[in-house]
């Protein structure tokens, strides 16, 4: 019932999808009974229903306009079902208006039956649209906000990994530079000056590293504030592209739908009990048809799909006559009117399973890449490079240039300043490579990877990052915040999430992530993490675990 209610209140209920769904049922099943039961008489019917939905159409075009501009769900909701009423209750004087004009002839059946079967056909074949193409809206929206947001960390884990290259080779280069520098020092006159110009040499190198990585984060920063402030809210409807693969209906989806879209005719035509064996009867052809398509007619196999519902067809046409024999031309609507719907029903679905099989995969894609990012620092060899050259490198600088000061070196001084010098280089070089994030700052380095992405702002205790050396306990939170860094980009485009985290009475870690967004009826099952609850809270969606932690 909520999956209906959204799909009603949703703002996206009539489309061009209804339209054409709306103009097929009103021209080819639904019409109006013009001078009799045989063929002629169905085309006139056929040709005053096209014409009187024309005229509703043109009245619900204000009601489509308007369910879009509406804010408030309900609002909406009430909007859509009235406009079904309405249109229902007056579509059978639209069509003896036209009938009357056209042919001189007024539509037979009751006025009541008429109506009631127009509400139920609209409202079920409708509804069904209405779910099938919002959800598949919305699996799209998330879908391509996804892989926007994969593109933008994909993006930035590449300008690290450049910035993290460059400064490698220049950290190569400079250290190279260094090497000769020394050497032409001690081949000539050594006293405090040039060593000191040495020592410049080197602070100069580390300098040139640090505002290499500087300037790589002032830009990050500044882009991400320029993505952040040009984003904007996600479409509110697009439009399903059909895979035009045709998947087996959901049970009991097509011919008892059809039935039942027919029993307040069958009713009025035969009583009560007809109806509800007309119903009986459609499921028992949905079962074996079901049933066939989903062993013979898997895709791509459209010309056995068809040939099954269009003998299911055959079947319903069967079982109208036999309830209702003088039923005429109309007996045979079913044979075209069970696969039409079979073939609408099965493409709608292979679109939704589609677009959620890619949201799916564009969930999972951006979850890898920034986890990938956040396990690993490739500025950590830089950063370790400035560190050493600060420190040994100079070091070994000062308590040279000390010596030095008063006196010429000894051979020996010269050498041990040689060999300080040296191994504080190789070292530089030897570390270059990228390394693992240690556990206790996993959690920063995640929510740094995805700052392209999100905006995070965290409320972390210290008592928890405390427990975070615990690499399981570490592997757990990031997990956690992951999915739950997902489903801020796959609910909302507002790109923005809170983190906090905080220890418990009993020890455990509470972690909350919330984000803006709506949740779907039924939350699914994420990423994975076990444990974890997803709910709505006001305008955010929030995901809350409880970890326990190890002792201190």
């Amino acid at each position: 019932m909520t999956t209906w209610w959204n799909a009603v209140s949703g703002g996206a209920f009539y489309t061009r999808w209804s339209a054409a769904v709306s103009l097929l049922v009103a021209g080819v099943f639904s019409v109006p009974s013009v001078g009799g039961a045989g063929i002629e008489a169905y085309l006139r019917g056929a040709t005053v229903a096209v014409l009187g939905w024309s005229v509703l159409a043109a009245m619900v075009v204000p009601v489509a306009v308007a369910e879009r501009r509406l804010a408030s769900r309900p609002a909406r909701g009430v909007v859509v079902l009235a406009s079904l009423v309405v249109v229902a209750t007056i579509r059978p004087a639209v069509n003896d208006a036209i009938s009357s004009a056209l042919f001189g002839i007024v539509p037979s059946g009751p006025a009541s039956s008429r109506i009631a079967t127009n509400l139920v056909t609209a409202l079920a074949l409708l509804s069904i649209v209405a779910v099938i193409t919002s959800r598949h809206a919305a699996a799209r929206a998330a879908a391509e906000r996804l892989r926007a947001a994969l593109v933008r960390v994909e993006r930035a884990e590449a300008r690290r990994q450049h910035v993290a290259a460059e400064a490698r080779a220049a950290l190569v280069a400079g250290i190279a530079a260094l090497r000769r520098s020394r050497e032409r020092m001690l081949a000539g006159p050594i006293d405090f000056d040039v060593v000191r110009t040495f020592s410049e040499d080197v602070r100069g190198l580390s300098h040139r590293i640090d505002r290499l990585l500087r300037e790589h984060d002032a830009e990050r920063d500044d882009e991400r504030d320029d993505e952040m402030s040009e984003a904007g809210p996600a479409s509110h409807e697009r439009g399903p592209g059909l895979s035009m693969r045709l998947v087996a209906p959901p049970w009991f989806s097509v011919a008892p739908l059809y039935a039942l879209a027919c029993f307040p005719y069958a009713v009025a035509a035969g009583g009560v009990g007809v109806g509800l064996a007309g119903i009986a009867g459609g499921v028992v052809v949905d079962v074996i048809a079901g049933g066939a398509v989903r062993r013979w007619a898997r895709p791509p196999r459209p010309v056995v799909f068809l040939l099954v519902w269009i003998a299911a067809g055959c079947a319903m046409s069967v079982v109208t006559y036999l309830f209702l024999p003088r039923i005429g031309v109309l007996g045979l609507v079913p044979v075209l009117a069970v696969p039409v719907v079979a073939v609408l029903v099965g493409l709608c679905r292979d679109a939704l399973s589609r677009a959620r099989t890619d949201e799916r995969r564009a969930a999972a894609g951006l979850a890898e890449v920034a986890r990938e990012a956040a396990e690993i620092d490739e500025s950590a060899g830089p950063r370790r490079a400035i560190d050493v050259l600060h420190g040994r490198a100079q070091g070994a600088c000062v308590v040279f240039a000390a010596r030095v000061d008063e006196r010429a070196p000894t051979p020996d001084e010269v050498d041990d300043f040689r060999c300080r010098t040296e191994a504080a280089f190789e070292e530089i070089l030897e570390s270059g490579d990228p390394e693992r994030m240690p556990a206790s700052e996993s959690l920063d380095r995640l929510i740094e990877a995805w700052a392209p992405a999100v905006a995070v702002t965290q409320r972390i205790d210290d008592a928890v990052r405390l427990r975070l050396s615990d690499p399981d306990a570490a592997e757990r939170v990031v997990s956690v915040v992951t999915e739950a860094l997902v489903n801020a980009v796959k609910h909302s485009g507002a790109r923005r999430a809170r983190v906090v985290a905080r220890v418990t009475g009993s020890g455990s870690l509470l972690l909350r992530v919330s984000s803006p967004g709506r949740l779907g009826p039924v939350p699914g099952r994420g990423l994975g993490t076990v444990g974890r609850r997803v709910y709505q809270d006001g305008d955010d969606v929030v995901l809350e675990t409880v970890i326990t932690l190890p002792s201190l």
